[in-house]
Formats: structure tokens, C-alpha cells, sequence
């Protein structure tokens, strides 16, 4: 051990530290279905931006407008685990505004997640015992209180309906 000679002991007071705040998560998206969507050039022959034109198809509520971003890519998450689908490919994830790409056609997204998808899907999760079986978290308000098979049930629910607009040639996404 070694001992310094004349070396004084210096205390530094205590500081105190404030705790960073984070900023508080913004609320999740609320996904929406459109009967169509398209853009057209505003501002006469010089214009460069596009704007978004949305038809609406008149819902005021369904389980597909109660679901949120957060849901739907934990359950995405859940269904390639199970089964090997990718839903994330089946919404539109850009903002509508000034982006004329084309929308994710939904007959292509009946190729990927259809009726049949269901049944694998539903067949795949509970084939598993249920220890094992992947948990939902990140469930809609009206979901916090069920147990984990009826929020699977409920999310199986509102992508059969999903499926039933993208059998009526809807798109689904957000507002922008």
C-alpha cells in the first residue's frame, strides 16, 4: 500500500444530477381502409408536388380501424414466427403526402395472407403448448384485459376482416 505525504484530501460536493426526461411516445397510429387512393399534380403545368386523393368507404369503426401500428407489427412478428408470412408487406407504410408510389395492390396481398393463412396460422399457434406459445403485447385498449388466446383470436378476427376489404379491392393504412 502506498501513502502519499502532504497530499490533502480534497471532498467534492455532491452534485446534484437531473434525471434525463425522455419525451413522452407519441400515440400509435390508428390504421384505416380507403375504397381508393390516388394523386394528382396541384398548382397548374409547373407543379412538382403531389397531393394524396382519398375515397373513403363510409366506416365509422370496425376492428380494423380500432387497431393500431404497434399491434399489427407485433402481430405480424408473431404470424412469420408461426407460419413464415410477412403482413408487413401487405399496408402502405409511407406517409400519403407527396408520394405518388404506387399502393400495395390488395390481390397481391391475398397471395401472401388469404382465408387459408388463417387456418395455418390459427393450426401453427395452437399446435404450440400454451407456455410457448408467442404472447401480445402491444394490444389494442380493448384488448389489455383478455387473456393472451383471446387476444390472438381477436387479432386472427380483424385480419380476417383485413382480408374481406382486400377482397373488396380496399386499401389499408393510415392517415397522413
Amino acid at each position: 500500500m502506498r501513502v502519499m505525504k502532504g497530499a490533502l484530501a480534497v471532498r467534492r460536493p455532491p452534485v446534484a444530477r437531473r434525471q434525463a426526461q425522455s419525451a413522452p411516445a407519441p400515440p400509435p397510429l390508428r390504421l384505416r381502409h380507403y375504397k381508393h387512393v390516388y394523386w394528382m399534380l396541384n398548382g397548374g403545368p409547373w407543379a412538382t408536388a403531389y397531393e394524396a386523393v382519398v375515397v373513403h368507404d363510409g366506416c365509422h369503426g370496425c376492428p380494423v380501424c380500432a387497431g393500431t401500428t404497434d399491434w399489427f407489427m407485433e402481430f405480424a412478428r408473431m404470424a412469420r414466427d408461426l407460419v413464415g408470412i410477412n403482413l408487413r408487406d401487405c399496408l402502405h407504410w409511407g406517409p400519403l403526402h407527396d408520394n405518388p408510389r404506387p399502393l400495395i395492390a390488395p390481390d397481391s396481398n391475398l397471395r401472401v395472407c388469404n382465408r387459408m393463412t388463417l387456418d395455418r396460422l390459427r393450426r401453427a399457434y395452437y399446435r404450440l403448448p400454451e407456455p410457448e406459445r408467442p404472447r401480445l403485447e402491444m394490444v389494442p385498449p380493448a384488448f389489455r384485459r383478455i387473456s393472451q388466446a383471446w387476444r390472438f383470436e381477436e387479432s386472427v378476427a380483424i385480419l380476417a376482416r383485413m382480408i374481406a376489404l382486400w377482397e373488396d379491392g380496399q386499401y389499408i393504412g393510415w392517415p397522413s
